[in-house]
Parts: structure tokens; C-alpha cells; sequence
């Protein structure tokens, strides 16, 4: 009862692919004309709906945003760098300090569409402008320490208030406003420098970058690079804007007597896509050029040749336009897929053409070639076309967006170039034998296939030993195959953005790699308390040697436990209840007046009776001063509530990240975490979940139709065995290459499963149900179309291979050893395994 229901579902699935068939040859040859204008008609209304079709330039948008990504992707939201330009200037560095302030004022007057380009530019730490703001701060920051002098240093401040400290800042004082005096209002609300305790600490936790704190421009402390941070004023998703921008940041630098370089995502946007789309169209004109000089130079038909294009074009259209349907919006990246249609779409012209002359010079008329070519062969490639397309739109279950959209769009592309195929070379067939009567089939070229038939064959315990034996040797070298997780080195090198942004980690990072901890809640006094033990377990791991740095909102603002603390220290000071008195006779002496300095004096002698303050009042005026980039880096404030993030600077392996989380868990429970290696194996994991279901639905589909093809095991042995050595050999040979599986590539794994086992089927399905005096001619004619289309493939991937878009690049590498592995496998061991099939049934 379970065996007759498959039975039963095969053989209707046989029949209903066989009727079908049969309607496609009669349609195309009676009706071609009608067939040539429905064709015509979708596809341009295919080409109506590509026109509403955006395009995504956001690589993060293509992965799933959850986990250590979301956080990843919101932390740049919150504090603005995702969106942020960064400008870096390389040369003399007497030069670079004047050349910056030049740039920085183009930058200003940059105008797009009559408005300014940029909301800010920065190129120092303070802009002279700001001077006022800095001096309130200033004048608040000292008159306050319980915010912002550490508990360690509150014995530093006292010695500051001492009488001899007193003396020695106010003659300091009183040189300076005789030499310098734009010092004045600084001086006015600090005389006696306690901004120097201060400082330091707020320029340390302000600093994302390794910066040269004795410089007042952005400038490395090797001195070899400047940088400029600009925020547009348009997000990259204008990508008009994004254009224009860079068009005229180009115009702005043109002249210049140092180098300038960019990096952001602004310029990532427009210079990636031009790349790919360089790329794209490179790839796609030299795949087409080599394709169609192999299909010329074997069988000399020219119009047959010139139909390929079109058949891929009407394929390809098709393609954009249904998965345009699903995916709204879509990544550059994932018009590589043209590529892979010219390689793989152009095998259905080579397997029919390859037929129809095979059996026109045995000797049929143009009729029964033809009914033979699409009924018989159509059936072999219609077999091949699902099982190649199967497991692509398989990867539609794939969370990462990037293999989900490849896929459809392969898939698609592939049932839409089989359908092109069958619609259009018929009808240009019949035309052409119509046309020219007379016209003799000349033998084509066995390319050798004879001799490997007569070798596998006649020694067949021989074939199949090898391959098992050279599979063998390449899976002891497969199990070393390594996982390519860093992003970056998907990205094309060449990109002015990838390689200003290795500039900025040579120079300016404070170290190789970052975590960001989160500690998220709804008010601010509860995540500054869960803030300060984020803080102490950083601070625990720096004290170990894990850590290079740390950064915390916690370390520039006290929280009420620090606050108490200083003011018990100052309270306890032997000296405190004389600080008027000696405030008022030091600057008697130094001739300054009382008066002007009488708030001052007041403040520093209240400073006993000091209470603690608010965290958020700290915020605030750290907010409202030079120093707000401080508050904006570590303190985001969202309609889900406060943020607040830890920066932790490590090098590499010495800092052992899972056991900090484990730690971080237990001592704050619901914080989160990031980093780009959290990323990666976050990305890691998705990719293989995607990639286990995606191959088993692709399996299964695959082995449902191979069967639904086969009356037997013997073809779907002869299908499955070159493209499982293929697999491991393909794997094999990246492992000895020093090659890697990243998160792209690894689809190259589902390609190979699906079009691998087209090159067995088609041999075994020609070298059945005949004579064994004609397996050697079949296994020719089959032979011949398998070996082309496998060098069409490799000749359509091969182009991505040539590309400088490392994702692009690793994809095409993988297919060609994969497909050029699996050509081999099909000759070799499919004789051996027909020869043994015959030997049983002959018995």
C-alpha cells in the first residue's frame, strides 16, 4: 500500500511532464508566432515592473536582525556613526593641520540641491566657537567634584586647595592673563586650574580614536594621519543624495596638496554599487563572449549562437521581475546571479541544439528531430532545470536575506532560461531547415570521448577504484577546510572605502578589536546602577591584562555611592572650614579683585556642605558642552528607553570573551553584547541553520525527481555520484588552495547538488533503453553537451571569479573547481557504472 502511492505519484508526475512537453512542441511549431508574442508582451511588462525594483546598498540589511547583529546595527544608529563621513588626511604633517582647516571650510560651503551637505564637521577637538560653552562647563565641573573628580583623586583636588597650591595657580594665573589674553574667561571661572584633574579624564573617555592629545586637531599619535568626521545631511538611503555628495566631495578635494581618502557608508553606497555594477557588467559581457564562441566554435550555426543572448536576456528579465515580487527592494549584490544564468541558462541551448543536429545527421527529418529534442531531451532538461532550481529557491527559508535573495533569483533565473530555451530555439530550428533545405549535418567534434568511453567502459573496476580513491584523498583534505567569518573581507579591496577604513585601524584604533555592552532600561538611575557593574567587571578583566581599555559613561560621571564618597573625603579635610579666608588672602595678594571671583570663592567654600547631585544633571551639562560627543557615544535615549553602552578595547585570543559574557550575565542579567566576532558567529550559525534546510529540502526535491525520471537505481546512481565526489573534491581542493567557506560561497554547495546532478542525468538518460552497440555514440552526443556546458558554466562563474568583490569572487572560485570536478566524475565513472548495470541485466 506505501509502494503503490509513490508509484503512482512518479508515474503521474512522469506523465503530466511528458503531456506538457508534447504541448510545448506543438505549440512552438504550429503557433509560433502566437508563442513569439506572448513572450514579447511579459516581457515587457516585465521589464515595467523591474523599474520599481530599490536597490540596497546596506550589506547588515541582508543579514538577520536579531542577536549581536541588532545590537551591532543599533549602537551605529544611536550614536550617529553609521551615517557619519570620515575624511582622512595623509602627508607632511606640517602640512596636514593647515590643509585640514582649508578642507574642513570646502566641506561647510559644500552645497547639494542649495542646501548644505553636511550637518556638522569636526576636524578638532574644540572649535573655536565653543569656547563659551566650555568655559560654563568648566566653571560648573570644578565647583562640583562629587560629579566628576574620581574618589582616587580627591586627595589631588585638596592638595589644589591648599595654601601653597593656591599661591602657585594664582601667580600661574596672573602670568598667563599677561601673555595670553583669550584665557581670560577660563581663568575667571578657574583660577586655581582644577580643570586639570578633570580634563584628562573627559578627553580620555571622549576619545573613539587613538588620537594625539597634545594636538587640537583630530590628528594620530603617530602623526601620519589627520582625520575630518562629517554627518550629511541626508541618510544613505537617498542614494541621489548620495551620489551628488560624493560628486562633490570629489570636486573638493581636487587640488589638494595632501592626500585625502573616505571612508562611510555614503561613499560605500556609491562606490560599491559602481564597482559591482563594473563588475557585473564585465562579467556578464566576457561570460557572453566566451559562451558564445564555444557554442560557435562547435557547432557553426550563426544564428543559433545569436539566439543564446536573447534566450538569456528574456530569462534574466523574467527572473528580476517575479523575484522583484518577493523582495521589494534587493541588494546589489544579488545581480551576480547574471552570471551564473549566462553559465548555467546556457546549457539548455547546448543539450537541445546538440540533440536536434545529433539526430538530423543520423538521418530524421527536421519533424521528428525536433519532437525528439523537445519531447525526449526536453524531458532530461526539464528534470535538470527543477533539480537545479530546487535547491536555490530552497535558500528562500534562509534568514540571511543575502542567500535567500541569490537563491530566488537563480532559481528563478534557471526556470525562466529552461522555458526561454524551449519557447524559442524550436521555432528558429524549423525556420532555419525551412529555409535552407539543402543544408547537410556534418559530424561535430567527439572532443575524445570515444577513447574515455572505451577506457571506463571496457575497464570499468579500474574507473570506479580511481574515483573512490582520489574522493577519498579529498576528503582527508576537506576535514581541514576553514570558515571565512570576517565581513570585511567580502568587500571589494579595491574600494576607496574598504581601504580608508584599513587606514583608520592602522592609525587611529585604540586597538585591533571592540565589544559594546548594553544596559538597557526605562530611567536613568536604574542603568547607571547596572552601569557601574558593567563598569567593575571591565575594570576586573583590564586589571588582568584582557583588556587594552575600557570606556564608560561611569568613569566621567560619579553615581551616588562615588558622589558620598568624595564629599565625606572633603567634609573630613582638616582645612575646609578656612578655605574662604584662605581663598580671600591669596587673591588679595595677587592683586585680583574679590568681587569678580566672589561666586567662585562661595562655591569652593561651600564645598564641605556639598550634597549629592542628580546623575541626569551631570548628563546634561556634559550634553550641553564640547564634551556632548562623549554623552552621544556612550548615552541614547529611544522611544524603548535609555542605552547605555561600555566600550571594552582587546587585541585578540588573550581576552576570553565567552567567559566574560558568562560573568557579565551573572552580574548584570539582561545586558547584551556585541562585537564584529559576535557578529560573525552569530552570522556563522545562520548561515549553516540555512544551509542544513536548504539542503535538505533541495535533496529531497532533487530525489523525488530524479526518481520521478528513472525507472531505475542506475540513473539515480549515475546522478548522484559524480556530484557528491564533485562536492568533496570542490571542498578538497579550496581546503589545499588555502581557500575558505564564508557566508556566500557556501551556496556554492547547494549550486553544485542541484546542477551537478544534471551532468549524470543527461548521460544516463541518453545511454538507456538501447542497443549496446549504440552506448558509445550516445555517450558522444551526451558527452559532448555535458563537457560544453560545463565549460559554459565555469566561462559564466568563472567572470565572478575575476571580480575584486571578495563575497563575488570566493562564489565564482568554489563553482568552477566544483563544476570542472563533477565533468570529470560524470565521464569517468558513469561508463563504469552503465557497464555494470548492462552486465547485471544482461545475465
Amino acid at each position: 500500500m506505501f509502494l503503490k502511492l509513490p508509484r503512482k505519484v512518479v508515474s503521474t508526475a512522469r506523465s503530466a511532464i511528458q503531456h506538457h512537453l508534447e504541448w510545448v512542441y506543438r505549440v512552438t511549431t504550429q503557433k509560433p508566432a502566437i508563442v513569439l508574442a506572448f513572450c514579447c508582451l511579459f516581457f515587457l511588462i516585465s521589464c515595467f515592473s523591474i523599474t520599481r525594483i530599490e536597490f540596497e546598498a546596506d550589506i547588515f540589511k541582508m543579514f538577520p536582525h536579531k542577536g549581536p547583529l541588532s545590537l551591532f546595527v543599533d549602537t551605529m544608529k544611536w550614536t550617529g556613526s553609521s551615517g557619519n563621513a570620515y575624511f582622512l588626511l595623509e602627508g607632511e604633517k606640517g602640512k596636514l593641520t593647515g590643509e585640514a582647516d582649508v578642507f574642513a571650510t570646502k566641506l561647510r560651503e559644500l552645497r547639494v540641491d542649495g542646501q548644505p551637505a553636511f550637518k556638522t564637521v569636526k576636524n578638532r577637538i574644540f572649535d573655536a566657537e565653543e569656547a563659551k560653552p566650555f568655559t560654563d562647563f568648566i566653571g560648573y565641573a570644578v565647583t562640583h567634584p562629587q560629579l566628576f573628580v574620581p574618589p582616587a583623586d580627591t586627595e589631588k583636588f585638596l592638595q589644589y586647595l591648599s595654601q601653597p597650591k593656591i599661591d602657585q595657580s594664582l601667580q600661574k594665573a596672573k602670568t598667563e592673563l599677561a601673555t595670553l589674553a583669550s584665557l581670560k574667561d577660563l581663568i575667571a571661572v578657574d583660577p586655581l586650574y582644577l580643570r586639570d584633574l578633570i580634563l584628562p579624564r573627559l578627553k580620555k573617555a571622549s576619545e573613539a580614536l587613538d588620537l594625539d592629545t597634545s594636538s587640537p586637531f583630530l590628528m594620530s599619535r603617530d602623526g601620519k594621519v589627520l582625520i575630518i568626521i562629517a554627518e550629511p545631511a541626508r541618510p544613505v538611503t537617498d542614494i541621489v543624495f548620495a551620489r551628488k555628495l560624493v560628486a562633490g566631495i570629489n570636486e573638493a578635494r581636487k587640488g589638494s596638496p595632501v592626500s585625502i581618502s573616505c571612508a562611510g557608508a555614503h561613499l560605500s553606497a556609491v562606490t560599491d554599487e559602481e564597482i559591482m555594477k563594473k563588475n557585473v557588467i564585465e562579467g556578464v559581457f566576457l561570460s557572453l563572449v566566451i559562451v558564445l564562441a564555444l557554442f560557435y566554435a562547435s557547432y557553426r550555426r550563426f544564428l543559433p549562437t545569436l539566439l543564446i543572448p536573447v534566450i538569456l536576456c528574456f530569462g534574466i528579465v523574467y527572473a528580476v521581475a517575479i523575484g522583484g515580487l518577493i523582495y521589494p527592494t534587493m541588494s546589489v549584490i544579488s545581480f551576480a546571479f547574471a552570471s551564473l544564468i549566462i553559465g548555467i541558462g546556457t546549457d539548455y541551448s547546448i543539450h537541445m541544439y546538440d540533440r536536434f543536429h545529433f539526430e538530423r545527421y543520423s538521418g530524421r527529418s527536421t519533424e521528428e528531430a525536433l519532437r525528439l529534442t523537445v519531447v525526449d531531451t526536453g524531458h532530461a532538461l526539464f528534470t535538470a532545470g527543477t533539480t537545479t532550481a530546487f535547491p536555490f529557491l530552497a535558500l528562500v527559508v534562509s534568514d540571511v536575506r543575502a542567500l535567500a535573495e541569490l537563491g530566488v533569483l537563480v532559481g528563478l533565473g534557471v526556470i525562466s532560461s529552461l522555458y526561454a530555451t524551449l519557447f524559442f530555439l524550436p521555432p528558429l530550428l524549423l525556420f532555419l531547415d525551412r529555409k535552407h533545405p539543402r543544408m547537410q549535418y556534418r559530424p561535430l567534434p567527439t572532443f575524445g570521448f570515444g577513447r574515455v568511453w572505451y577506457m571506463a567502459y571496457s575497464r570499468p573496476k579500474s574507473a570506479v577504484a580511481a574515483c573512490l580513491i582520489v574522493t577519498a584523498c579529498f576528503f582527508v583534505s576537506a576535514t581541514e577546510i576553514s570558515f571565512e567569518s570576517e565581513l570585511k573581507n567580502l568587500q571589494p579591496k579595491s574600494s576607496e572605502a574598504f581601504q580608508a577604513q584599513q587606514k583608520l585601524e592602522q592609525h587611529l584604533s585604540i586597538s585591533p578589536k571592540e565589544m559594546i555592552v548594553a544596559v538597557e532600561g526605562e530611567n536613568l538611575a536604574e542603568i547607571t546602577t547596572k552601569g557601574g557593574a558593567v563598569a567593575a567587571l571591565a575594570e576586573r578583566y583590564k586589571q588582568q591584562g584582557e583588556l587594552v581599555a575600557y570606556s564608560s559613561l561611569m568613569n566621567v560621571i560619579n553615581d551616588e555611592n562615588k558622589q558620598e564618597e568624595v564629599i565625606r573625603r572633603v567634609k573630613n579635610w582638616p582645612v575646609a572650614g578656612e578655605l574662604k579666608t584662605e581663598l580671600d588672602r591669596a587673591l588679595q595678594k595677587e592683586d585680583f579683585s574679590l568681587e569678580h571671583f566672589s561666586d567662585y570663592v562661595n562655591s569652593i567654600a561651600g564645598l564641605p556642605g556639598a550634597q549629592v547631585i542628580p546623575f541626569s544633571e551631570g548628563v546634561q551639562r556634559l550634553a550641553a558642552s564640547p564634551f556632548r560627543g562623549l554623552v552621544e557615544r556612550h548615552l541614547a535615549h529611544t522611544t524603548d528607553g535609555y542605552h547605555l553602552l561600555t566600550y571594552l578595547n582587546y587585541i585578540g585570543n588573550e581576552f576570553h570573551s565567552d567567559v566574560f559574557l558568562r560573568d557579565l550575565k551573572a552580574a548584570v542579567p539582561g545586558v547584551r553584547a556585541t562585537s564584529v566576532d559576535l557578529v560573525s558567529q552569530q552570522l556563522t550559525e545562520s548561515v549553516k541553520h540555512s544551509f542544513v534546510w536548504a539542503v535538505l529540502i533541495g535533496a529531497v526535491m532533487v530525489f523525488f525527481l530524479l526518481i520521478s525520471h528513472f525507472s531505475s537505481l542506475t540513473g539515480i546512481l549515475c546522478s548522484l555520484f559524480p556530484v557528491s565526489a564533485g562536492v568533496i573534491a570542490m571542498i578538497g581542493v579550496m581546503s589545499l588552495t588555502g581557500m575558505s567557506l564564508n557566508f556566500m560561497n557556501v551556496m556554492v554547495l547547494v549550486t553544485i547538488l542541484g546542477m551537478g546532478s544534471d551532468y549524470g542525468l543527461h548521460v544516463a538518460h541518453r545511454v538507456r533503453n538501447c542497443p549496446e552497440d549504440e552506448f558509445e555514440r550516445r555517450f558522444i552526443q551526451s558527452g559532448r553537451a555535458v563537457f560544453l556546458s560545463g565549460l559554459t558554466t565555469i566561462a559564466g562563474f568563472g567572470s565572478l571569479a575575476l571580480t575584486d568583490y571578495g563575497a563575488m569572487a570566493s562564489i565564482g572560485w568554489a563553482t568552477n573547481i566544483g563544476v570542472a570536478a563533477t565533468t570529470i566524475f560524470t565521464l569517468v565513472a558513469v561508463p563504469a557504472i552503465i557497464h555494470f548495470t548492462f552486465l547485471k541485466r544482461s545475465s
